[in-house]
């Protein structure tokens, strides 16, 4: 069945029901619920106060979820607001909060038991999320966002909470951030800074986790003409990075078999080559270092005048801004 305006109303009405026991009671954060309006502020309150000093990756995600309530409170979204404020209070009690998801696996009993309950613990509220086409995981735009919480969660299980508490808790409450939005934008699902930011962060993220590496894109003897391969090869450099804000490092190189002075000029050439084709490919000019070292600092060393292939190369390196892997501000 496809969701309808209907369970908006319904995820009101949970708060409406819910209010006087809430009222009274301590504010807890129970996954699988849907906001309560009439808690928010007090729930906003306690959230604040829970925030902790806290580097690792509960202390980051809980200060990430309270700004994403913050700011849903300040659009007059209270409920959602309480939603975000009882998982930034979870994470900052230590709790497993997991990343919001727009429909529960159909397999998900066959997870393993720990990751089964995380899963079973969100489908009541998963499934009040208003994404068009949220009744079937096969929906473009659903299947978009189930597929980069995978793409998430496998990045946080491979060592991200770990070793980039705050780019990983940034990256996860951005994720929710998204889901939330495309249920209020549907017009402007692919383009919401939420899913501008998580795609930012996340592959940045990957990168950290799993440097490229240096890369060499091979020339001809005397040429600066690039070959398929090396194409091919920046292409790839570019995909890795394009979307993040990682930067290019390119360094161009020629053999021995020429002028030092000559080989200086080739070097330049090829250098300039492989920096136009990363920009061809949709990385901007201003996140790519170009320089070149003629016969310098060769891969291989080798007497004056011999030819050899290994060094007639453009060296490509990737490099991280320090911001990214410095104390990142909340999502925005």
């Amino acid at each position: 069945m496809a969701f309808t305006q209907t369970h908006r109303f319904a995820r009101l009405g949970y708060g409406i029901a819910m209010v006087s026991a809430l009222a009274l009671g301590a504010c807890s954060y129970e996954q699988g619920h849907p906001g309560n309006p009439f808690t928010q502020s007090q729930k906003l309150d306690t959230a604040k106060a829970s925030l902790n000093g806290n580097k690792d990756f509960t202390g980051e995600l809980a200060r990430n979820y309270y700004a994403v309530a913050s700011r849903r409170a300040a659009a007059s979204d209270v409920t959602d607001s309480d939603y975000f404020a009882g998982k930034s209070i979870a994470a900052s009690q230590g709790q497993v909060v997991a990343p919001e998801q727009p429909i529960l696996p159909k397999n998900y009993e066959a997870l393993p038991p720990a990751r089964a309950a995380q899963e079973g613990e969100m489908a009541e509220h998963a499934r009040t999320w208003l994404i068009p086409g949220n009744a079937s995981p096969e929906t473009a735009d659903v299947k978009v966002l189930n597929d980069a919480r995978q793409s998430l969660i496998t990045a946080l299980d491979s060592g991200g909470r770990e070793r980039f508490p705050s780019l990983a808790a940034r990256s996860q409450a951005l994720y929710d951030c998204w889901i939330e939005r495309s249920e209020h934008n549907v017009g402007g699902f692919s383009n919401t800074q939420c899913r501008t930011g998580f795609v930012r962060d996340y592959t940045d993220l990957v990168v950290l986790l799993h440097p490229p590496g240096q890369k060499g894109v091979y020339f001809g003897y005397n040429s600066a003409v690039l070959t398929p391969e090396g194409k091919a090869l920046i292409k790839q450099a570019v995909d890795n990075i394009r979307a993040g804000t990682a930067h290019l490092t390119i360094v161009g190189k020629a053999d021995r078999s020429g002028a030092p002075a000559y080989n200086t000029k080739l070097s330049e050439a090829r250098a300039k080559a492989v920096a136009q084709a990363a920009v061809a490919e949709g990385l901007p000019a201003d996140r790519i270092s170009v320089s070149w070292t003629g016969e310098q600092q060769l891969p291989v060393q080798t007497k004056d005048g011999v030819r050899h292939d290994k060094n007639r190369v453009v060296e490509i390196d990737t490099r991280m801004p320090p911001s990214q892997v410095a104390e990142l501000p909340p999502a925005e």
